[in-house]
């Protein structure tokens, strides 16, 4: 007999648990997940750009053709989440913020970035079938030229190509160096910043052959073709040249990855610095970013199971380690952000330098 129909739970009898709140964990998701498709959506849907000046409820929907009892919440939950304000006369209008981002004309517009976070968020849907067929591969170069790289380029123009530049410039070799490799460069922007810090400086953009042409169009939208060209290659398989004074390398695999170790001291010049910033290695793991991680994988690349990790790769601490055993001097260790350091690393030559204690 089904003993919920025909003999009910005592009313005096509580969860073992104890817990009065069992969906608490989902709700606090579910609030996640109606900004973030509420935001896209005003993003897409225009609702942002019909309120560049200030514009009624009525005036948005003629703009836009959105049922005016969903836009109204709409609205007023991008005031609460600071992407629009609202006057005493009802009039919404973007802010300093959306300007900044979310137009079609914004200087820092993050239209890469969000398509790729709605491209990982969508993985999360299809995750019942990722779990029995297994992650969804991308081929490498076209998923870093389309998106990977685009989507740094506009993050990183936020203030973080600014901050290394000013913390690499500020190094005391710095203006005597000539030429500086950028190893899996993509976007090229460290580059062009960098150059423009030391009128006597070239750089080569280090990159796969099939993101070396998006490269070039950037290095060309701020007028450094004359000091900064690329080099096609993958730095797993090929050689990255020779003669560097600096060699400067951002987020990305090479700079965790100890056998590697050896091209990136052959690249250099005797004293010559080695620049790696990385992502921090986090001891608080989130499993869930772990799992996004692992919805994907890229053609020709083994990832770990641990968010950012490649096959191969070592953390961060270790690795600094290696580069000590293997002729390099570990000067510092300097944060960048919230999320990563650089490594300042002077070739030496000296197998066992290990680090400047000073």
């Amino acid at each position: 007999m089904d003993r919920s129909s025909s003999n009910p739970f005592s009313l005096e009898e509580t969860p073992t648990s104890g817990s009065e709140a069992p969906l608490h964990f989902l709700e606090k998701a579910l609030g996640g997940l109606r900004c973030f498709q509420a935001f896209v959506t005003a993003y897409e849907g225009g609702i942002l750009e019909a309120c560049r000046e200030p514009a009624s409820l009525a005036d948005i929907c003629g703009k836009t053709g959105a049922h005016v009892g969903i836009a109204g919440p709409l609205c007023e939950g991008l005031v609460r989440t600071g992407f629009l304000s609202r006057d005493g006369s009802g009039n919404y209008q973007v802010t300093v913020v959306t300007r900044d981002f979310f137009l079609t004309d914004s200087r820092f517009s993050q239209k890469a970035a969000i398509a790729q976070m709605k491209e990982f968020a969508s993985l999360f849907y299809c995750l019942p079938d990722i779990l029995q067929k297994g992650p969804v591969v991308y081929p490498r170069g076209e998923q870093f030229r389309e998106r990977v790289i685009p989507a740094m380029a506009e993050q990183s123009r936020c203030g973080l190509v600014q901050r290394v530049a000013g913390i690499v410039s500020s190094l005391p070799e710095f203006q005597s160096a000539r030429r500086l490799l950028d190893l899996g460069g993509g976007h090229g922007l460290y580059a062009i910043a960098l150059t423009r810090k030391n009128p006597d400086l070239s750089a080569v953009v280090f990159d796969l052959p099939e993101v070396t042409p998006a490269t070039r169009e950037m290095i060309r939208q701020y007028g450094a073709q004359e000091r900064i060209t690329t080099q096609e290659g993958d730095f797993f398989h090929d050689s990255l040249g020779t003669g560097y004074d600096i060699l400067f390398s951002s987020s990305n695999p090479s700079g965790k990855m100890p056998a590697l170790i050896p091209k990136i001291s052959d690249a250099l010049n005797p004293g010559g610095l080695y620049l790696n910033k990385q992502v921090i290695d986090s001891p608080e793991e989130d499993p869930f970013a772990d799992l996004e991680w692992n919805l994907w994988a890229l053609e020709g690349m083994k990832k770990t199971e641990k968010r950012f990790r490649f096959e191969g790769s070592v953390r961060l601490e270790e690795y600094n380690r290696m580069l000590g055993e293997s002729g390099f001097m570990v000067r510092n260790i300097v944060p960048v952000d919230g999320r990563s350091v650089m490594t300042i690393a002077q070739k030496t030559g000296v197998r066992g330098a290990g680090r400047d204690a000073s």
